[in-house]
C-alpha cells in the first residue's frame, strides 16, 4: 500500500501533528513550500540526496542510520514511478491522498475528529 504522505511531510511529522494545515489549500501551498526548499539544484525533482537532507533538517537528531531507513523508506513509496526522483506531482498527489484518507466530509477543511485521525497517523 502506497502511503499518504510525502516524503516532505513526514520529515516534519511532529510539527504537522501540532499544527496541522487549516485546509488543503493550506497544505498545497506548505508542500510547494517546502518541495521547494528540498529542491536543491532547482530542478524539479528530489533526489535521494534532497531527502535525505531534508529529514536531517527536520529530525536534527537522528543517527545516521535512522535518516537512511526514514529517507528510502519514503522515498521508495513515493516514486511511483521509478524513476528514482520524486517530482511535484508525486509529492502533490500523495498529499491528495492525505486529504481524501481525512477529510471524510469532503469540505477541505479538517474539523476536530478528522484533525485527530490525521494527528494520530502522523504521529
Amino acid at each position: 500500500m502506497r502511503l499518504l504522505l510525502p516524503a516532505l511531510l513526514l520529515a516534519a511529522a511532529p510539527a504537522l501533528a501540532q499544527g496541522l494545515p487549516a485546509s488543503r489549500a493550506d497544505s498545497r501551498a506548505w508542500v510547494r513550500a517546502e518541495f521547494g526548499r528540498a529542491d536543491l539544484n532547482r530542478d524539479g525533482v528530489l533526489s535521494r540526496g534532497e531527502v535525505t537532507r531534508a529529514v536531517n533538517r527536520h529530525y536534527s537528531r537522528l543517527s545516521t542510520g535512522r535518516s537512511r531507513i526514514l529517507t528510502n523508506m519514503w522515498f521508495n513509496r513515493l516514486d511511483g514511478n521509478r524513476s528514482n526522483s520524486i517530482s511535484r506531482q508525486e509529492a502533490q498527489g500523495a498529499n491528495a491522498e492525505f486529504w481524501a484518507r481525512f477529510d471524510r466530509n469532503r469540505d477541505g477543511r479538517l474539523g476536530p475528529r478528522e484533525r485527530e485521525g490525521a494527528r494520530a497517523f502522523l504521529e
